[in-house]
């Protein structure tokens, strides 16, 4: 006769990747994209909590503190493991300990969590989950049934599909306070009427022993997409290279008037760019609606924001310098140009960040916004477009990432995105042929800026207060100092990652210090 073999409990899989299993656990971490800390590797390890979204087999949330860093890691037992090798944590007796995405039981039971408003209890904490009323998603027997998917592809979170009608979102590194991605699209649901943003339908937060907070994942509805404005920008781009080598044009310079061919020949990709500026628009403005809630409320732009907002970036450019000249030693070493150092333009960058006064006079307003808005950032729908990732910059700290701001950083973020595209675009070409063509591309991005500028004015009028200066000249100028801060932001991920991209940003400084 045969012996049975019990599967492993719940509290088996904790005391098997607390002990003998941590090393395991250590390596899995390292494979995924959204850990932070491939390159360093892992010193310090330990369980910080755990609790069990099912028994048997069981189903729990792992929270897991890597060198002073908290991620979270849901895991599953499962007899039959998925063939990607990334999702398999380690093998415990006959079973796998897998990341919990892959296992479609995992998605149903975080949903039906939410949906019932569960508790569940851990160790030293809870995970509370929440749904948004009024609720109009699927009822407990529409959920049981939903076929649920990982989406590929993500890099600092992991989110599932749920039959293209919901998708959750796990936020992998949680930090103590309030998720911005939650808490804005939270307001935008429930205090607002823009049609742009998915709306929140629930959300999960662990609460520590002292009663901190910290968001592990954010439930929204699935609206369908082409892709990201990212990809469908640079389709378009490609689009619009091809047909001024057909028609035998990139081997001379665009002429004078070629905006108007350029306008013809890029189809209708100014008229989105143009939705794309009445979106971030209307954004803005509905941001800006709910003066009753002090996290929202507008504020005037004060002399001390404005200086705050100047010496940050200050120190930014004074700490690039120390690393451009790493970068030059390193591309010389190579053979390499080398790039042109930033010190003789200590006085531009001074004379750029002067405009902040033309926010700092009272008459413009900050308030909460997207905080990492770029094209990657906007999903192409249909008609129009869907913002998406509320969190901000992800290496700034959390409170930093909440704190009201000028919203023209947002859309300095999308006019650095058009460049990057257009540079992008010209990379792929063959070098005899880029430097003309880049030509063309530039006189694409002069009439894509000012397509999303008309449109995020058209929409920005309806503000109930005024959020940018008075006058196209002020604004530019205004606008020209975050341009400025993204540019600063965009060299040193280069410097850091892609040595051979910093002719982008450097020609972008360039261009903001010569023509502000």
């Amino acid at each position: 006769m045969g012996i049975s073999v019990s599967p492993p409990s719940a509290a088996d899989v904790v005391r098997f990747l607390a002990g003998p299993g941590a090393a395991a656990l250590a390596e899995f971490l390292i494979r995924q994209r959204w850990f932070a800390a491939k390159a360093r590797g892992i010193h310090t390890l330990s369980l910080a909590d755990w609790a069990p979204l099912r028994s048997v087999p069981p189903v729990l949330v792992l929270l897991v503190n890597v060198d002073g860093d908290r991620y979270c890691v849901p895991v599953s037992v499962m007899s039959s493991p998925p063939a990607d090798a990334r999702a398999r944590v380690a093998r415990l007796g006959a079973e796998t300990i897998c990341d919990a995405h892959w296992d479609p039981d995992f998605g149903r039971l975080l949903l039906a969590a939410m949906t019932s408003g569960r508790v569940l209890a851990g160790v030293t904490g809870r995970l509370c989950c929440r749904r948004v009323e009024p609720w109009d998603g699927p009822s407990a027997a529409e959920i049981a049934a939903m076929p649920v998917r990982p989406l590929a592809g993500e890099q600092s979170n992991t989110s599932l599909l749920f039959d293209r009608a919901l998708i959750a979102k796990s936020i992998r590194r949680p930090q103590p306070g309030i998720n911005p991605d939650f808490e804005i699209t939270h307001f935008l649901t429930t205090r607002t009427g823009f049609p742009h943003a998915a709306r929140l339908h629930g959300w999960i937060d662990y609460a520590d022993g002292a009663g901190r907070t910290e968001t592990v994942a954010v439930l929204h509805r699935f609206v369908e997409n082409a892709g990201d404005g990212w990809m469908y920008t640079l389709a378009g781009l490609r689009r619009f290279c091809e047909s001024i080598e057909r028609d035998g044009e990139s081997a001379t310079p665009p002429p004078a008037s070629a905006e108007r061919r350029v306008a013809a020949l890029a189809g209708d990709a100014f008229a989105q760019l143009r939705i794309l500026g009445v979106v971030t628009g209307q954004l803005h403005t509905a941001l800006a609606t709910d003066p009753s809630l002090p996290s929202f409320s507008p504020e005037p732009i004060t002399d001390d924001d404005a200086e705050r907002w100047r010496r940050g970036i200050a120190l930014d450019f004074e700490l690039l310098r120390a690393d451009l000249e790493v970068a030059r030693a390193r591309l010389s070493a190579a053979g390499e140009p080398a790039p042109a150092l930033l010190e003789h333009a200590e006085s531009q960058v001074a004379r750029i960040l002067g405009n902040l006064r033309l926010l700092a006079d009272g008459s413009a307003c900050k308030i909460r916004c997207h905080g990492d808005y770029h094209l990657g950032q906007v999903l192409k729908t249909p008609d129009a477009f869907l913002v998406i990732d509320f969190e901000g910059e992800p290496g700034r700290p959390l409170e930093e990432r909440r704190q009201k701001h000028s919203p023209l950083r947002d859309v300095a973020g999308m006019l650095r995105s058009f460049n990057y595209a257009v540079h992008t675009v010209a990379r792929e070409r063959a070098d005899g042929g880029r430097a003309s063509l880049l030509g063309w591309l530039e006189c694409w991005e002069t009439v894509a800026r000012r397509a999303f500028l008309d449109g995020y004015a058209t929409a920005l009028s309806r503000s109930p207060v005024r959020l940018v200066p008075p006058g196209e000249e002020q604004f530019a100028q205004a606008c020209a100092v975050f341009e400025l801060e993204k540019a600063g932001y965009e060299l040193r991920y280069e410097l850091n990652n892609r040595p051979d991209w910093i002719p982008i940003p450097l020609a972008g400084i360039s261009r903001i210090l010569h023509t502000h």
